[in-house]
């Protein structure tokens, strides 16, 4: 086996070479391969990486995707996962990223394989970023895993997205109990005054404490992706207009298909809650139960967005949303018919400030030309047919 890099942070040609070279066997091939696919190579030396001269930027490139897959949902040999976690030692201090599959069995493979995860977590002192895949129906403790994930000193990017996307997600009254919100509960309490991406994916709704300790306490965010996790539930919390912790940091607000009234997101988006965006993009909510009863009018107090992405989004949903500011304004699938676009687009109120809007490709030439007519009554004249629909 190679030897021991302690403490080393860049490790001379001779060093790097040695701790890959001396690899199994195994590894080498998987490392071979994923140079082939990533890096286009043709290696078929008799020792490959001989030659190599890695650079430390290198040597994560190779470290990093490999351990990804070390640590899968997919079923390895008993040892492939020893040979794995004896390897932890050696290749996880050069560790910047990490993505794994935390299985909700209790079986022995899922059981070994989570220890193998926490050894490399246990010892990935430069960790900036994790992926972690999780089952909405997992309601397990991992105290070892969660115990790793508090010690992750130089953690700012965690990513959490569900496994199974199931049609039945658990109900709000037991959300508390799954591991999905122990997770999130533990990101936060750890390292929410040093996040500065954090993005929550899954049917599994986020509970309203959690919603809160993320509004209160999460000041360093920069970028904040929330995709179908805010439910019914969570309508009052987002209503408040108490501004968040992130306020004047947070530079782009990413809201997929949640619960929240359109009505609520422009206005809390124009009265700065979230401080000065540059970039807002939200892809349909459909849950607008109640929405008619809310003002459309947006009070502005902030500067125009630089971006606002629309994605999918019905009618009612646009009659509120139009009230943003936005200098730059991308629309794909939204209103139901291509002439309430072009009538929507003649008044100055929709969208105001914009100087640049982006349609799909496959707005036939007769429509995209009214549009242009409609868009130079108010003086907006950039306007460019160039998104792919959504099924390309």
């Amino acid at each position: 086996m190679p030897e021991t890099l302690t403490g080393v942070t860049s490790p001379s040609t001779t060093q790097r070479n040695s701790l890959l070279l001396n690899l199994p066997v195994e590894i080498q091939f998987e490392i071979i391969e994923l140079l082939q696919r990533d890096w286009q190579a043709s290696l078929v030396q008799t020792h490959p990486l001989k030659s190599l001269r890695l650079t430390c930027r290198q040597l994560e490139a190779l470290c990093n995707p490999v351990f990804a897959t070390f640590i899968s949902i997919n079923p390895l040999s008993r040892r492939a996962l020893e040979l794995r976690k004896e390897l932890a030692p050696k290749f996880a201090e050069y560790l910047k990223v990490v993505e794994c599959h935390i299985s909700g069995q209790e079986g022995k493979v899922e059981l070994f394989m989570e220890s193998v995860l926490t050894t490399i977590l246990e010892r990935t002192v430069h960790l900036r970023k994790i992926t972690l895949h999780y089952a909405s129906t997992d309601t397990r403790a991992h105290r070892q895993l969660l115990s790793a994930i508090s010690r992750l000193n130089a953690l700012e990017d965690v990513r959490i997205r569900e496994l199974d996307h199931q049609g039945y997600p658990p109900r709000y009254e037991t959300v508390q109990s799954t591991f999905h919100h122990r997770l999130l509960n533990h990101i936060l309490d750890y390292h929410s005054l040093r996040l500065r991406v954090l993005l929550v994916s899954g049917s599994t709704p986020m509970h309203e404490s959690i919603f809160l300790k993320l509004r209160d306490t999460a000041g360093q965010l920069r970028r904040l992706l929330i995709s179908r996790c805010l439910t019914i539930e969570a309508r009052g919390a987002f209503a408040d207009p108490q501004k968040w912790a992130c306020a004047g940091r947070l530079e782009y607000l990413f809201i997929k298909q949640c619960a929240i009234h359109s009505a609520t997101i422009a206005r809390q988006i124009g009265a700065g809650v979230f401080g000065p965006l540059r970039e807002f993009y939200i892809v349909g909510c459909w849950e607008n139960s109640g929405d008619s009863l809310e003002s459309a009018v947006t009070v502005w107090t902030i500067p125009p967005l630089k971006r606002l992405r629309v994605d999918q989004l019905n009618d009612l949903e646009m009659s509120r949303l139009r009230s943003i500011h936005a200098k730059k304004v991308y629309m794909r699938m939204v209103w139901s018919s291509r002439p309430l676009s072009i009538g929507a687009f003649k008044g100055s109120t929709t969208f105001p400030g914009a100087a640049e809007l982006h349609v799909e490709k496959d707005w036939e030439d007769k429509d995209f030309k009214e549009l242009k007519r409609s868009c130079a009554v108010r003086g907006l004249t950039n306007i460019k047919r160039d998104l792919d629909s959504l099924y390309d």
